[in-house]
Parts: C-alpha cells; structure tokens; sequence
C-alpha cells in the first residue's frame, strides 16, 4: 500500500490508510478480517473485530520516543483531545521522558474535558491528596501558550531531582563539597517549590472525593 498526501507526496506510512484497506478488502471478500499491509517504510499487521475496531500494530522504522513526545506536546497544545490523552500516557509510562504522574492525571482529566472518549488500559486513580495539584495543572494546561513550557518545565525538575537522588554519599567529604551538596539541594528546593509546594499546606475538608477514576 502507497499514499500520497496533498503536500508531502508519498509518505512512508499511513494508519488510517492500511485500516481503510484491512476493512475494504474484507468488505469485497478479497482478504481476511486480519492482514499484513506493506508500506514503504516498513509492515503493519491489522485485524478488523467484530466490535468494528481496527487494530492496528508494527513498527516502520526504528522507535524515536522523544520525537513522538514532541509532536504529542505540540498538538496537544493545540487543543487536541486523543493528543492529550497519548501524552498523558507517555508521561504516565516514562515514554520518550520522565515519568510524571501527576502532570499524566492532570491531562488525562484535560483529554475527558476535550472530549475524548479513550480509556487507560489500567486503571488510573487520583487520590484525595492529589486532587488540588491536578486541577491546577489542569487548568494551566488549558493555557496553549503554556503546556510546552509547562512540560518542559517538569521534565527538568524531575532530571535535577533524579540527579541529586543518584549521587552517593562519600565516606569523607570535604567543606567545599558539602558547601556544593548544600547549594545543589537547595537549588532543587527552589526549583520544585511551585510544583510540589502544594503538598506541604493541609488538605480541605471540601478537597473532593477520595478518588476519582479514569
């Protein structure tokens, strides 16, 4: 299977396409329910279920998980609802970045406000301490000027935090390097102190339900 694009030309791959193909062979009885489609640039095993879905798996080239993040960031920054949900998945995983939770929960809770109608393949629960940061974030999210700076912007605060947390402690240490450890901590303090700051103020009474299922 080829497909051309207005303004590209041939493209290598083509989801929507080999799915299109997979149900209109089966449609004209001239292939089964499951195939093998050929692109150019690699082959995607489909199969059309009974419920109707097409799914679709294969690989065209090789994985580049931060290339993919970037253009889930970017059209979820558009507004997009599937978008939203694919990167919360991403950041849930760890997918092409660190794994971020609570900025995960936050877009999955963004991608339903969108409209989407996609589910976590495991069951993700917000629990009642969470619920205040994830709304924020929710809402800040909503800004499409912000959400790349935003994600960006945890994304180097959790490698400075792993940074710090993988360095070992030295039987003997000398003034000038506890004098650095100090500073690279409270470098860190600061740098998260607008992200988690919400965690150390008490929880309300009327913070919400204990859990929330997506």
């Amino acid at each position: 299977m080829r497909t051309w694009e207005r303004g590209t030309g041939i493209t290598l791959a083509c989801g929507t396409g080999a799915s299109a193909v997979c149900v209109a062979g089966s449609l004209a009885q001239r292939t089964d329910r499951s195939i093998l489609a050929h692109l150019p640039g690699g082959d995607l095993e489909l199969a059309w279920e009974m419920s109707g879905r097409v799914l679709m798996t294969g690989r065209g080239g090789p994985a580049d998980e931060a290339r993919g993040l970037s253009a889930y960031v970017a059209a979820a920054a558009m507004g997009h609802a599937e978008a939203s949900f694919n990167l919360a998945n991403c950041l849930y995983a760890g997918v092409g970045c660190l794994p971020d939770r609570l900025a995960a929960k936050a877009l999955y809770l963004r991608s339903r406000t969108l409209g989407c109608a996609l589910r976590p393949h495991q069951e993700v629960r917000v629990q009642r301490r969470e619920l205040k940061a994830i709304r924020a974030l929710a809402q800040r999210f909503a800004d499409p000027s912000r959400l790349i700076f935003l994600i960006q912007e945890r994304q180097q605060e959790l490698a400075l935090m792993q940074a710090v947390a993988s360095q070992q402690p030295q039987p003997r240490t000398t003034r000038a390097g506890q004098a650095k450890a100090w500073l690279l901590a409270a470098g860190v303090m600061v740098a998260v102190a607008g992200t988690l700051g919400q965690y150390l103020k008490r929880t309300s009474r009327d913070a919400g339900p204990t859990t929330l299922t997506f």
